[in-house]
């Protein structure tokens, strides 16, 4: 009588221990970036104050080839005067346009135009392995035979810069929300930020 399963413990064994690292290496990265509070120290090497927070922004436009982004809103202070920045990282479609070299930072009903400065595309990828392991019976004996299922994702990573104007400064802080508006190619993209992140923005850039 012939009988086959999709089953074996030493195989499961080593899937069950790659889960495990990649999940306890996966914890560590994501639990030792911090969002939504604020840095602040003294930066006795270049001579000023620095203080930031990063924040993660969903975008509003669904269904495009641009996805979330990680932003980090840095406020500097020295003796020859102080900026506001905020950089960048965009997560887009290997597929998809880079970004055009302007955009639009709307607050309340001020609109100013901004512009992407030290723009970076890198190109990432994921790659998965599932093994299978079939283990057959027949009059003759046993067999064992292997696969591997290998699953690739790329995707690219849009890092850019923005200067806060001084000009937006007091329209910020006066409003409930703040929108960022950008391009890539055709596809336009929103990034609306309000509530407690907007709060902790407010206190970087005042």
């Amino acid at each position: 009588m012939f009988k086959s399963w999709k089953y074996n413990r030493s195989a499961m064994k080593r899937l069950f221990i790659l889960w495990f690292i990649l999940s306890t290496i996966n914890f560590w990265s994501c639990s030792s970036i911090k969002y939504n509070k604020i840095y602040r120290y003294d930066d006795e090497f270049r001579g000023n104050f620095r203080e930031y927070v990063r924040i993660l922004v969903r975008p509003e436009d669904r269904h495009t080839e641009i996805g979330n982004a990680r932003i980090i809103f840095e406020r500097v202070e020295g003796i020859g005067g102080g900026f506001r920045d905020a950089y960048f990282v965009i997560m887009r479609a290997a597929s998809s346009f880079r970004a055009d070299k302007v955009g639009f930072l709307k607050s309340g009903e001020s609109k100013f135009e901004i512009k992407l400065t030290d723009p970076v595309s890198e190109l990432r990828m994921e790659t998965d392995e599932t093994v299978s392991t079939y283990i057959s019976q027949d009059s003759t004996g046993t067999s064992v035979t292997t696969s591997t299922d290998t699953d690739t994702r790329t995707w690219v990573e849009e890092k850019f810069i923005i200067k806060i104007p001084d000009e937006s400064v007091r329209a910020i802080l006066e409003t409930d929300e703040i929108v960022f508006r950008f391009y890539f190619g055709p596809v336009p993209v929103t990034y609306i930020i309000s509530g407690k992140k907007l709060e902790l923005i407010k206190e970087i850039i005042e």
